[in-house]
Protein backbone atom coordinates (compact mmCIF):
# COMPACT_ATOMS: atom_id res chain seq x y z
CA UNK A 1 0.00 0.00 0.00
CA UNK A 2 1.29 3.70 -1.08
CA UNK A 3 1.16 6.67 1.18
CA UNK A 4 -1.43 7.82 -1.27
CA UNK A 5 -3.84 4.87 -0.57
CA UNK A 6 -3.39 4.96 2.94
CA UNK A 7 -4.24 8.10 3.01
CA UNK A 8 -7.30 7.54 1.33
CA UNK A 9 -8.48 4.96 4.00
CA UNK A 10 -7.55 7.19 6.52
CA UNK A 11 -9.29 9.66 5.33
CA UNK A 12 -12.67 7.19 4.88
CA UNK A 13 -12.35 6.25 8.28
CA UNK A 14 -11.85 9.65 9.80
CA UNK A 15 -15.29 10.74 7.87
CA UNK A 16 -17.15 7.77 9.05
CA UNK A 17 -16.27 8.57 12.87
CA UNK A 18 -17.57 12.23 12.08
CA UNK A 19 -20.90 12.86 14.04
CA UNK A 20 -23.87 12.16 11.54
CA UNK A 21 -25.38 15.43 10.38
CA UNK A 22 -22.90 17.95 12.25
CA UNK A 23 -20.89 18.83 9.52
CA UNK A 24 -20.79 19.25 5.93
CA UNK A 25 -18.94 16.26 3.95
CA UNK A 26 -18.71 17.80 1.17
CA UNK A 27 -15.54 17.40 -0.63
CA UNK A 28 -14.34 21.15 -1.21
CA UNK A 29 -15.00 22.15 2.71
CA UNK A 30 -13.10 23.30 5.16
CA UNK A 31 -13.81 20.04 7.15
CA UNK A 32 -12.68 17.84 4.05
CA UNK A 33 -9.38 19.26 4.15
CA UNK A 34 -8.88 19.13 7.66
CA UNK A 35 -9.83 14.99 7.43
CA UNK A 36 -7.74 14.65 4.30
CA UNK A 37 -4.50 16.83 6.52
CA UNK A 38 -5.11 14.65 9.30
CA UNK A 39 -5.51 11.36 6.80
CA UNK A 40 -2.22 12.09 5.32
CA UNK A 41 -0.38 12.55 8.79
CA UNK A 42 -1.73 9.21 9.99
CA UNK A 43 -0.93 7.06 7.27
CA UNK A 44 2.46 8.77 7.06
CA UNK A 45 3.11 7.59 10.83
CA UNK A 46 2.01 4.06 9.97
CA UNK A 47 4.34 3.65 6.96
CA UNK A 48 6.66 5.78 9.08
CA UNK A 49 5.99 2.57 11.91
CA UNK A 50 6.05 -0.38 8.76
CA UNK A 51 9.57 0.71 7.86
CA UNK A 52 11.18 0.91 11.91
CA UNK A 53 9.72 -2.39 12.22
CA UNK A 54 10.86 -4.07 9.00
CA UNK A 55 14.13 -2.70 10.14
CA UNK A 56 13.85 -3.75 13.86
CA UNK A 57 12.91 -7.36 13.07
CA UNK A 58 16.90 -7.93 13.33
CA UNK A 59 18.06 -8.20 17.15
CA UNK A 60 20.59 -5.30 17.59
CA UNK A 61 24.38 -6.78 18.98
CA UNK A 62 23.91 -3.86 21.29
CA UNK A 63 21.18 -4.82 23.25
CA UNK A 64 21.38 -9.09 22.57
CA UNK A 65 21.91 -9.83 26.64
CA UNK A 66 18.45 -7.84 27.38
CA UNK A 67 16.80 -9.85 24.93
CA UNK A 68 18.45 -13.02 26.12
CA UNK A 69 17.29 -12.44 29.66
CA UNK A 70 13.73 -11.66 28.27
CA UNK A 71 13.44 -15.01 26.34
CA UNK A 72 15.04 -17.06 29.29
CA UNK A 73 18.70 -16.93 28.00
CA UNK A 74 21.41 -18.14 28.44
CA UNK A 75 20.25 -21.85 28.32
CA UNK A 76 20.42 -23.79 31.82
CA UNK A 77 22.06 -26.50 30.81
CA UNK A 78 24.89 -25.34 29.02
CA UNK A 79 28.62 -25.88 30.00
CA UNK A 80 30.40 -22.62 30.94
CA UNK A 81 32.00 -21.95 27.18
CA UNK A 82 31.33 -18.21 25.86
CA UNK A 83 29.65 -18.81 22.34
CA UNK A 84 30.35 -16.54 19.62
CA UNK A 85 28.02 -13.68 18.99
CA UNK A 86 26.85 -15.16 15.73
CA UNK A 87 25.79 -18.38 17.67
CA UNK A 88 24.21 -16.45 20.55
CA UNK A 89 21.96 -14.71 17.76
CA UNK A 90 21.30 -17.95 16.12
CA UNK A 91 19.52 -19.52 19.78
CA UNK A 92 17.87 -16.64 20.33
CA UNK A 93 16.54 -16.32 17.20
CA UNK A 94 15.60 -20.20 17.17
CA UNK A 95 13.62 -19.35 20.57
CA UNK A 96 11.60 -16.42 19.09
CA UNK A 97 10.81 -18.24 16.25
CA UNK A 98 10.59 -21.72 17.31
CA UNK A 99 6.85 -22.55 18.75
CA UNK A 100 7.67 -25.23 21.64
CA UNK A 101 5.81 -28.18 20.28
CA UNK A 102 6.60 -31.91 21.54
CA UNK A 103 8.12 -33.23 18.12
CA UNK A 104 10.95 -34.62 16.74
CA UNK A 105 12.05 -31.74 14.68
CA UNK A 106 11.87 -29.68 18.01
CA UNK A 107 13.32 -32.41 19.68
CA UNK A 108 16.31 -32.47 17.06
CA UNK A 109 16.95 -28.69 17.15
CA UNK A 110 16.78 -28.38 20.82
CA UNK A 111 19.13 -31.07 21.39
CA UNK A 112 21.43 -29.99 18.39
CA UNK A 113 22.03 -26.90 20.86
CA UNK A 114 23.80 -28.64 23.49
CA UNK A 115 25.82 -30.98 21.44
CA UNK A 116 23.49 -34.21 21.23
CA UNK A 117 22.42 -35.71 18.40
CA UNK A 118 19.05 -37.96 18.32
CA UNK A 119 19.18 -41.10 16.66
CA UNK A 120 15.57 -42.52 17.22
CA UNK A 121 12.50 -40.92 19.14
CA UNK A 122 9.98 -44.01 20.24
CA UNK A 123 6.70 -43.30 21.12
CA UNK A 124 4.52 -45.90 22.74
CA UNK A 125 0.16 -46.21 21.67
CA UNK A 126 -2.11 -45.40 24.15
CA UNK A 127 -3.38 -47.71 26.48
CA UNK A 128 -6.93 -48.98 25.71
CA UNK A 129 -9.75 -48.04 27.70
CA UNK A 130 -11.47 -51.74 26.57
CA UNK A 131 -8.79 -53.48 29.32
CA UNK A 132 -10.20 -54.43 32.60
CA UNK A 133 -10.07 -52.29 35.34
CA UNK A 134 -7.73 -55.07 37.67
CA UNK A 135 -4.62 -54.95 34.08
CA UNK A 136 -1.40 -53.32 35.03
CA UNK A 137 -1.24 -49.66 33.29
CA UNK A 138 2.79 -49.22 33.85
CA UNK A 139 3.48 -51.32 30.87
CA UNK A 140 4.83 -50.77 27.31
CA UNK A 141 1.60 -49.62 26.29
CA UNK A 142 2.14 -46.61 28.51
CA UNK A 143 0.72 -43.23 27.06
CA UNK A 144 3.06 -40.57 28.54
CA UNK A 145 6.13 -42.48 27.80
CA UNK A 146 9.26 -41.38 25.49
CA UNK A 147 11.88 -43.22 24.68
CA UNK A 148 15.21 -41.33 23.26
CA UNK A 149 17.88 -42.99 21.95
CA UNK A 150 21.15 -40.75 21.57
CA UNK A 151 24.37 -40.44 20.09
CA UNK A 152 26.94 -41.71 22.71
CA UNK A 153 28.81 -40.34 24.48
CA UNK A 154 26.32 -37.81 25.40
CA UNK A 155 28.29 -35.39 27.53
CA UNK A 156 25.09 -32.88 28.28
CA UNK A 157 23.17 -32.64 31.52
CA UNK A 158 20.06 -34.41 29.72
CA UNK A 159 17.96 -34.40 33.19
CA UNK A 160 18.38 -30.71 33.55
CA UNK A 161 17.42 -30.71 29.75
CA UNK A 162 14.67 -32.39 30.19
CA UNK A 163 13.25 -30.57 33.45
CA UNK A 164 13.71 -27.36 31.92
CA UNK A 165 12.71 -27.67 27.72
CA UNK A 166 10.79 -30.84 27.29
CA UNK A 167 6.81 -31.28 28.38
CA UNK A 168 6.53 -32.42 31.97
CA UNK A 169 3.79 -34.58 31.19
CA UNK A 170 5.95 -37.06 29.59
CA UNK A 171 8.53 -40.12 31.30
CA UNK A 172 11.70 -39.90 29.42
CA UNK A 173 13.65 -42.74 29.33
CA UNK A 174 17.44 -42.80 27.43
CA UNK A 175 19.13 -45.12 25.92
CA UNK A 176 22.91 -44.38 24.79
CA UNK A 177 24.20 -45.81 21.25
CA UNK A 178 27.49 -46.47 19.78
CA UNK A 179 28.19 -44.80 16.24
Amino acid sequence: MNMEQATQLYATVLRQLLPVGGYDTAPNTVVAADVYAHAQVLAQADLDAKRLLSVLEGIPTELLSEYEYEYGLPLKCTVNATKLIEERLQILNWFKNTENVFNRVYLEQLLSIFGVQLIELVTYKPMQCTTPSNAPVNTEQLRYKVLLKLQSPVNADMDCIIKNYLPAYLRYDIEEKQA
